[in-house]
């Protein structure tokens, strides 16, 4: 009797998983069939501040001649200098175009040009790649790209793989990355998620559900806080910091108009690139060198000119890395660029640049980036190829109007 009744479960338990697996794989198949759950690439669930500067591009009804690449070392200075040069406040969330450059450009050659900004916070290499490859395309590509780096674009020690970044989320979702799966994705954890979410629909669109529930449930999560409707971002963020981290909303990131007194204030960060240049990983290294290398060959092979400028940053932050990992660094930078047919600006020892044109050890504040600025658009005027790929629409764009 006791062998009997075993036996009965073990049958409904085995029928029981083998229900639930069908229903599982027939919901699986009506969601991909139907592509519920398969949000457009520009749905994006929250914005941040890769998400605003790609809604922002992808919305512009005219292509810029001149696109801006790198992370906050590029940021940073350009909308500070234009904060500066405008003389009004800057909201960065906004804000995508460098209106001093499009101004000095004009001054220097005589031709109006229009510039855009995809230097992101926290942008590597391997981002680079996605946004020439994906989005610097069509009616959309550029003639020149003005690509900024720094040491820790290639040598970070907090970054945990590739697709890790604020920018890859945004940026993976306009294109297949099963060919660089390998790379940024090394974790064999971070592979088998990918690996499963190709196959099951519920699992790999896991986070465009969620935020489809999120916007259903109308935000009530927001409402029975303590403060109400009439919480902002930043009581947001105090009172659940890990809701959507990333998060920067309209009117909330702003850049402010400075003298050269109010730029006195300088932030020592060294602790922080302690532990980004704590060791050499040459995975890292090589692996953002690749890409880097990617995304200069990838904007030749479609006719765009690229111009890399190897950032200025303070002795200071310079000193925290080993000799072998700083010219690892910047020779593999200037070699390779050199390799694909890029411009180089060297600027990375730069007499031009003390300590006093700095915010903290990597950031120029505005009137560094002024400097910078100047630099890079006089030896951009100075050189034939980069002149050559800008005058092809400069002109006919003096007709049309600019940012300027």
């Amino acid at each position: 009797m006791r062998a009997a009744l075993t036996k009965l479960v073990k049958g409904l338990t085995h029928s029981r998983f083998a229900i639930a697996l069908a229903v599982f794989w027939l919901l699986n198949a009506g969601l991909t069939l139907g592509r519920i759950g398969f949000a457009a690439p520009v749905d994006f669930p929250v914005l941040s501040w890769t998400g605003w500067t790609v809604k922002q591009f992808l919305e512009m009804k005219d292509r810029p001649e001149v696109v801006f690449l790198g992370s906050s070392l590029v940021l940073v200075p350009l909308d500070g200098v234009d904060a500066d040069f405008l003389n009004r406040k800057i909201d960065g969330s906004q804000h995508h175009h460098s209106a001093y450059f499009e101004n000095r450009w004009k001054e220097l050659t005589g031709n109006a040009v229009r510039s855009y900004t995809f230097a992101l916070p926290g942008e590597m290499p391997s981002d680079a790649f996605l946004i020439v490859k994906n989005l610097l395309t069509g009616q959309k590509k550029p003639d020149v790209i003005v690509y900024g780096v720094g040491p820790r674009d290639f040598l970070d020690n907090l970054l945990p793989s590739p697709s890790a970044t604020d920018p890859y989320r945004y940026l993976s979702r306009f294109g297949p990355v099963d060919d660089i799966a390998s790379r940024v994705m090394p974790d064999w954890q971070e592979r088998m998620n990918y690996e499963l979410g190709r196959v099951f629909s519920l699992y790999g669109n896991r986070d465009d559900l969620s935020a489809a529930a999120a916007r259903m449930a109308g935000g009530a999560m927001i409402r029975v806080l303590p403060f109400g409707k009439n919480i902002t971002y930043d009581e947001r963020h105090v009172l659940i910091p890990d809701y959507h981290p990333c998060e920067v909303c309209a009117g909330q990131a702003f850049f402010r108009p400075t003298t050269p007194a109010e730029r006195t204030t300088f932030a020592d960060n060294l602790g922080e690139y302690k532990k980004r240049y704590a060791n050499l990983k040459w995975n890292t290294y090589l692996t953002q060198l690749e890409f880097f290398a990617d995304t200069l060959e990838t904007a030749r092979a479609n006719g765009i000119k690229t111009v890399v400028v190897a950032m200025p940053i303070t002795d200071l932050n310079r000193s925290l890395l080993s000799e072998k990992s700083w010219h690892a660094y910047r020779n593999g930078v200037l070699a390779m660029a050199k390799a694909k047919g890029a411009t180089t600006v060297d600027l990375s020892e730069s007499p031009l640049f003390a300590r006093s044109d700095f915010m903290d050890t990597v950031h120029l504040h505005s009137g560094g980036g002024k400097r910078w600025l100047d630099v890079v658009s006089e030896k951009m005027a100075a050189d034939s190829t980069v002149a050559k790929a800008m005058s092809r629409s400069s002109k006919s764009l003096a007709t049309r109007g600019g940012h300027l």
